[in-house]
């Protein structure tokens, strides 16, 4: 069994790696484009900092409390019970981790034939993510230290990429013509309805702190590591996306922030030159590819914490006895990626849309299992400052994005996602009741 643990330096980026990936690149002039005006756009951003944080100290407070394989599946489990978090780690296996990188995967393969100036063809391009889940999977299978070594240098190479964009931004570019507009929202609706839309591609952008709990055991002194990973790699991001979005706004203005499809690409090029566009398909590729890293091996650390609950195959739950690493749940997990990239058209976006609001609403029992668990006196390592405010705001954040996401998306989408969830109650049901007993 492997015996080398990651330190807090690789806890740390670990969590910075998750919530990187591609989402700060494009999700801005969305936010632009619902709030544009500057007062608005930042106070948007910092009240999702401010979101990302409160979370950041719930899940501090359970990985210190439950320093387990699986993170949030055991947070789930101990607090609220076995059904929520089945249905949490079978929602994770068949959409959020396997088509979100399925997803990535085929975007950082068109950043690379970008890089290239190859013109492949689509099928090319899927072939390649499947190249690059292949070998991240492969990697994982030595061991967790190697691929943080890995994560770290992707962590490492995404910071230096962005500081330069930031550092172009700020000091070398010529800033965009002031901003005109009030802090009002052109569209006639309310500033508080513009901050709650605009909640969600922010939040979108802020999430994967949670991946570093899964794999606790293979943290050096999970107890105290853990709470300073995760709350210090979130006030990290919360300054990069601080000073990336100064950039954005100096150099495009918030007019054109709001109207670019990438604003990245032309932040790149407007510092940058004619070089700025390959610079920042480069800087994406590092970017996705990092992510992967981060989420394709962290993940399957739930998938062996549900085998060792027997509520999965007990094949998954097996590690390799020299490297310690989960090889099949980590074989398991790329095929259900290759099975994304085989499917064509809006089948995975529509699914993907389909299970955010499912996603939040195990965000939502996180917090309810945190209360639970210190009402019911369980020992705390580590205790959030104000307790019981952070939990409390990210409860009401989660309702607040399940109950937006209800509202505002498709009814399709909607149906679809409850599908998903009602899909995984049935297989509960018949697997639950002849596999109760817990693996020693």
């Amino acid at each position: 069994m492997e015996t080398k643990r990651l330190t807090t330096l690789d806890a740390t980026l670990l969590v910075m790696g998750g919530i990187i990936g591609v989402g700060i690149f494009f999700k801005p002039g969305e936010v632009a484009g619902i709030l544009p005006s500057q007062g608005a756009y930042f106070a948007a951003w910092g009240l999702g900092t401010l979101a990302a944080l409160a979370g950041a100290m719930t899940f501090a407070e359970l990985a210190a409390m439950l320093p387990r394989e699986g993170g949030w599946f055991e947070f789930l489990r101990e607090g609220i019970g076995r059904l929520p978090a089945f249905l949490f780690a079978w929602v994770v296996l068949l959409v959020i981790s396997t088509g979100a990188s399925a997803g990535v995967a085929e975007f950082c393969a068109e950043q690379l034939a970008e890089v290239l100036a190859w013109k492949a063809e689509p099928a090319e391009l899927r072939l390649v993510a499947g190249a690059v889940i292949a070998g991240v999977t492969l990697m994982g299978c030595f061991g967790i230290k190697r691929a943080a070594l890995l994560q770290n240098l992707c962590m490492g190479a995404k910071l230096l990429s962005i500081l330069v964009l930031v550092l172009a931004g700020l000091a070398l570019t010529a800033p965009a013509a002031a901003d005109p507009n009030p802090i009002t929202i052109d569209t006639g609706i309310s500033l508080g309805s513009g901050l709650v839309r605009a909640s969600l591609p922010v939040l979108f952008t802020f999430g994967g702190w949670q991946l570093v709990t899964y794999i606790a055991p293979s943290i050096d002194n999970p107890q105290r590591v853990l709470p300073r990973a995760i709350v210090g790699g979130i006030l990290g991001v919360g300054v990069v996306y601080g000073l990336l979005n100064l950039a954005y706004v100096r150099v495009l203005g918030m007019e054109r922030l709001g109207s670019e499809p990438n604003v990245a690409a032309s932040l790149a090029e407007a510092t940058l030159g004619a070089s700025g566009g390959r610079f920042l398909a480069a800087a994406m590729a590092v970017s996705a590819f990092g992510f992967l890293v981060a989420t394709l091996i962290a993940t399957p650390s739930i998938y062996v914490a549900m085998a060792r609950q027997r509520l999965f195959f007990a094949i998954t739950g097996r590690l390799h006895p020299r490297t310690g690493a989960p090889a099949q749940a980590l074989v398991l997990q790329a095929l259900i990626c290759f099975v994304y990239l085989s499917w064509s058209g809006d089948v995975k976006s529509d699914l993907g849309d389909a299970v955010v609001f499912a996603e939040w609403i195990f965000h939502g029992l996180a917090a309810v299992a945190l209360l639970h668990l210190a009402h019911k006196g369980r020992a705390r390592p580590f205790k959030s400052p104000l307790y019981p405010l952070f939990p409390v705001l990210y409860l009401l954040i989660a309702v607040g994005v399940v109950l937006g996401n209800l509202v505002t998306t498709e009814a399709r989408i909607t149906l679809l996602g409850l599908g998903v969830l009602a899909l995984g109650g049935v297989v509960y049901w018949l697997w639950a009741p002849k596999n109760s007993t817990t693996l020693q």
